[in-house]
């Protein structure tokens, strides 16, 4: 992978970078950490912790004794736009074309495929915040950051200062009042808000920048007599362009138009500095201090550093802008998170690093991938301040058509100016910075110099090319196709998860269904829970009750129940489960309805719910006896051996209130209690359970009681346990919507939704926690869904199973998923996992956690029995958007207990659109995708992975059906041709098994590797 320049005449360059896989420094703590980074403004390293003890800077020195400070830092530009920039790229401004504070110097759109670090950031997982100036532009990459507080107009307190922009004020006012502090109270508000998330926050603080103008007591920190006015000799034998008029300066009130600045107001001006940095400084000590007080700064990295130097006087000169040593050497200072057990502090490197190297050295300390760059990951120096990093800093800045571009050593600069479109050298400078950042005198050329200057220019040419295309020809730059990498280590026994079993393989059927709807079954034979045997339907066909009133007496009629058990085993299907959810009609008599809850009746509009009898019987005892009955009967029918391979489960996803249960929690768990003592009863070991919703439900009904209640299952494992009521599984219903990004999420899915209940301090260890009810869909109707029918289907089960596998979770009951004898999108997925039972299951990593197209790409990873092989299982799902995107570039390394150069094949099986039969027909048919007012056969508010026959009118619908035939049927992988390699070496005892491939959106792939017999 290359990070490619296309330049507008047709020219192509390789950049020669450096593709970080940045895993290993990861936060050691066990998650990624926080990061906050002060980004300041025109501040230069008069610090206190940099030995200039004039300066007022606890904050700032506080953190440094919290971490590394580098006192050989540099900026790549030294002007606001391009070096913040090439901060938040990584790239020098010579890489993206932009060398300025105007438009055309803006990221966006000029660099459209730069990634920048809040892009980074946000893609995996992320808060990306920007409080204050972070770019130069408050417009510029905006679309990254997820809270974006735009840096603010400068405040005077002093009545005609703002008029006059007058280059200093030290006003009567709290912090708050000047934007400093009101950044500091957005960033302190900003960390409340997020103290729960991941993020990334850029503290943007203006000062030092001009105007001067900080809170009166910070000027009082100083005394204007006691500042030195700097020498205004320029270096002997000067580029004329070396330095500026400063205009910057000169635009403000009280500052001379032209000539030099008085002694008189230069103390004043750097009095003004001073005050200023003070006055940044208390700022950010109030940010950090919010952090320890919110115990977010054990999980924070911080980071404080500045765009580019500054000049006070020196050379009679003032503001940045210059390729001078003052100007492009920068404080920096980094402090790990405080919980990282190899946190460095209160030490200092002079080893070289460049601005451009923040980027690749947070996305380590994140343990995100970068994209290739020019900066280099300078993580190790934070934990090994000793060591040495790179030879040389670069920079550069531009005088119209002269360029002027230099590299320093640390001690030496070397500065060449050029003409900026040829390359031609037009003059050279050479300072000694050995004992002093002021330059003296130009020493290029001097013979007693001649290997310093060689080495130096040796350096300069390398980065800069004498046969490089102009600086001003426009770049495209596009470095956002970084592959992602999967990596699993079989050669570690504590990586193994367990075995991979078959938690696919039990239909959902209710009463209305037939044995004739075979699921996909691979070779096994199907397996049916088996939904309102007992009666109680929706349409009131007593035919179906079990419990029935003759006018006279109650009556048991379990006919009904074996009939529909018996048609079952006839066709083949093994009875999995028993619900025994909706009482038959019976066990309503005697009950009194009321239109208003009074809290004693149940509700007239819940007499008939949605799915029949949601009330609970209204005899206690009569439905223990009849339960006890029925389990009689089951027995003596069908032989107990035969009875006690089947499950029982009470309710079906009882709190989804009133549609399954219109009585309260209360009343639900009473009759749990009552069933499982009659099934026991019978049937002391039957395996008996219940079916909730998920976690976080949420309800809106109001019973009869008139009350709300939320989701039950929580509290039903912490009322078994104290109660002492068994359950051997506990389920709930998931119903992932394709048009709700959260629910797709599969962190947050089992953090919400299933962790609050399988993690319960009460959760019976020994039971089973299982899925009874799912499917992918588009939306829910009365009773029933519009399912999801492209392969966005396929790549979420495969997600969804990784996600059951890695947390043990045993089962997923499954509707209908095969049509006119075709697999359905799970299905394809499931026969691609069905050949991977009984391997065992590895843990893997993932170099990103989602893509910089906002895709997750990830895989199962196991090991054949008897060391066949390895199956791995891949997929790219996007919950954030549902088209096609470019194929994400893929690697898969398995490390195994094979010498290296041990041969291999393998072969991929891919599931993607082209395997869909009703994508096929939608590519193929392009009105299948016009909405009908434009003379399409789409319905307007068919969803885009809707079925042909959810989604289309009935033209579309027919036409489908004549050309149906022609794509056949899916129910088997094609398969690619075997493809040899060899592992590569990784230690002395284990080698890498490596392959290279791409991977579409919304696929999953299966790769097969086997070994061969030499």
């Amino acid at each position: 992978m290359r990070l490619i320049f296309t330049y507008l005449a047709a020219l192509m360059l390789v950049f020669p970078g450096v593709l970080f896989s940045v895993m290993s420094y990861a936060s050691q703590s066990g998650q990624s950490p926080n990061i906050v980074v002060f980004l300041i403004d025109d501040l230069r390293p008069d610090l206190g912790v940099y030995g200039h003890n004039q300066v007022h800077s606890p904050n700032i020195d506080q953190l440094a004794s919290e971490g590394v400070t580098f006192t050989r830092a540099y900026a790549q530009q030294a002007i606001c736009g391009p070096s913040r920039v090439s901060i938040m790229t990584g790239l020098r401004p010579e890489t993206t074309g932009l060398y300025t504070i105007r438009k055309n110097g803006r990221l966006r759109p000029n660099q459209p495929n730069v990634v920048s670090m809040p892009q980074l950031f946000k893609a995996n997982g992320y808060k990306t915040i920007s409080i204050g100036k972070v770019y130069h532009s408050t417009v510029d990459d905006a679309e990254n950051w997820s809270t974006h507080i735009k840096k603010l107009d400068n405040f005077y307190a002093i009545d005609g200062n703002k008029e006059k922009r007058f280059a200093y004020e030290a006003g009567e006012v709290e912090d708050d009042f000047y934007k400093d502090g009101k950044v500091a109270s957005d960033a302190i508000r900003a960390l409340k808000e997020l103290k729960d998330e991941k993020f990334l926050m850029f503290v943007g603080l203006s000062k030092p920048h001009l105007p001067f103008n900080a809170p009166k007591r910070y000027w009082d920190l100083y005394d204007s007599d006691e500042f030195v006015v700097p020498g205004r000799n320029k270096p002997k034998d000067m580029y004329r362009l070396a330095l500026t008029n400063w205009g910057e300066l000169r635009m403000y009130g009280g500052i001379p138009k032209e000539g030099d600045v008085d002694d008189e107001l230069t103390k004043k001006l750097r009095h003004g500095y001073y005050a200023s940095v003070s006055y940044m400084d208390a700022q950010m000590g109030r940010v950090m201090q919010a952090l320890n007080a919110m115990d977010l700064r054990e999980n924070t990295m911080v980071v404080l550093m500045s765009d580019h130097g500054y000049k006070l006087g020196e050379y009679g000169a003032w503001n940045k802008h210059t390729n001078m040593e003052l100007d492009t050497r920068v404080p920096l200072i980094v402090s790990r998170e405080l919980s990282h057990s190899a946190r460095v502090a209160n030490r200092t490197s002079s080893a070289l690093v460049e601005n451009i190297d923040i980027f690749p050295t947070l996305a380590e300390a994140a343990g995100l991938t970068m994209p290739e760059v020019d900066g280099e990951s300078m993580l190790s120096l934070v934990d090994n301040p000793d060591h040495s990093f790179k030879q040389a800093a670069y920079s550069l800045f531009n005088r119209g058509k002269i360029m002027g571009v230099t590299v320093t050593d640390g001690q030496w600069r070397y500065t060449q100016w050029r003409d900026a479109a040829t390359q031609e050298i037009k003059f050279t400078e050479l300072y000694n910075h050995t004992v002093s950042e002021i330059a003296r005198v130009n020493e290029s050329g001097k013979p007693a110099l001649q290997k310093i200057e060689e080495k130096l220019r040796k350096l300069l040419h390398a980065k800069f090319p004498l046969d490089a295309p102009s600086f001003y020809q426009q770049r495209n730059v596009n470095n956002k196709q970084m592959p992602v990498t999967l990596v699993s280590d079989f050669t570690d026994n504590h990586a193994q998860i367990g075995e991979v079993y078959d938690f696919f393989d039990v239909a959902v059927r209710t009463e209305r269904g037939s044995p004739k709807s075979i699921p996909a079954t691979f070779g096994r034979r199907p397996k049916v829970n088996t939904v309102r045997l007992l009666g109680g339907w929706y349409n009131q066909d007593l035919s179906g009750d079990t419990y029935l009133w003759d006018g006279e007496q109650y009556i048991y009629n379990f006919e009904a129940a074996f009939a529909k058990l018996d048609s079952w085993l006839k066709g083949d299907w093994d009875i999995f489960q028993i619900v025994l959810d909706n009482p038959p009609w019976a066990f309503q008599r005697g009950y009194k309805f009321v239109e208003e809850s009074d809290g004693e009746h149940y509700l007239l509009k819940d007499k008939v719910g949605v799915y029949g009898n949601g009330l609970p019987p209204n005899d206690a005892t009569a439905w223990n006896n009849y339960i006890r009955a029925f389990i009689t009967e089951l027995v003596e029918r069908y032989g107990k051996e035969r009875v006690l391979k089947w499950r029982f489960r009470v309710g079906s996803e009882i709190d989804t209130r009133p549609q399954h249960w219109a009585a309260t929690r209360e009343e639900f768990f009473d009759h749990y209690s009552n069933t499982v003592a009659a099934i026991k009863t019978v049937l002391p070991s039957a395996k008996v359970g219940a079916h909730f919703r998920e976690a976080s439900h949420k309800s809106q009904y109001i019973d009869y009681t008139g009350n709300k209640e939320n989701a039950y299952a929580p509290h039903f494992v912490s009322w078994a346990k104290e109660n002492n009521v068994p359950y051997d599984f506990l389920a709930i219903s998931y119903y992932p919507h394709i048009t709700h990004p959260h629910e797709m999420d599969m962190e947050k899915v089992y953090a919400n939704q299933i962790a609050p209940i399988l993690e319960h301090a009460d959760y019976n260890p020994e039971a089973s926690f299982e899925i009874h009810e799912y499917k992918f869909i588009v939306k829910m109707k009365r009773a029933g869904f519009v399912s999801v029918a492209t392969s966005h289907n396929s790549a979420f089960f495969a997600m969804l199973g990784k996600m059951m596998l890695t947390h043990n979770i045993k089962e997923v009951f499954q509707w209908g998923n095969v049509q006119e004898g075709s697999y359905s999108p799970e299905a394809m997925t499931q026969l691609a996992l069905f050949s991977m039972v009984g391997n065992t299951l590895y843990e893997n990593t993932s170099s990103v956690s989602k893509t910089l197209k906002g895709n997750t790409v990830n895989g199962i990873f196991t090991k054949k029995e008897a060391d066949e092989g390895i199956d791995v299982l891949t997929f790219s799902f996007n919950n954030e958007n549902m088209e096609a995107l470019e194929p994400e570039l893929l690697q898969i390394h398995v490390s195994v207990d094979k010498p290296a150069g041990t041969q291999f094949q393998y072969r991929m099986a891919q599931i993607d659109s082209e395997t869909n039969i009703e994508q096929q027909f939608f590519n193929d048919f392009p009105k299948a995708m016009i909405i009908e007012r434009e003379g399409g056969w789409r319905k307007a508010y068919a969803h885009p992975t809707a079925s042909v026959r959810d989604a289309l009118n009935q033209t579309g619908q027919d036409t489908f059906r004549v050309h149906r035939e022609k794509y056949g049927k899916v129910t088997s992988l094609k398969w690619s041709g075997w493809i040899e390699g060899r592992t590569q070496e990784a230690s002395s005892e284990a080698s890498t098994v490596s392959i290279e491939a791409s991977i579409p959106s919304f696929s999953v792939q299966k790769y097969e590797v086997r070994w061969v017999k030499e």
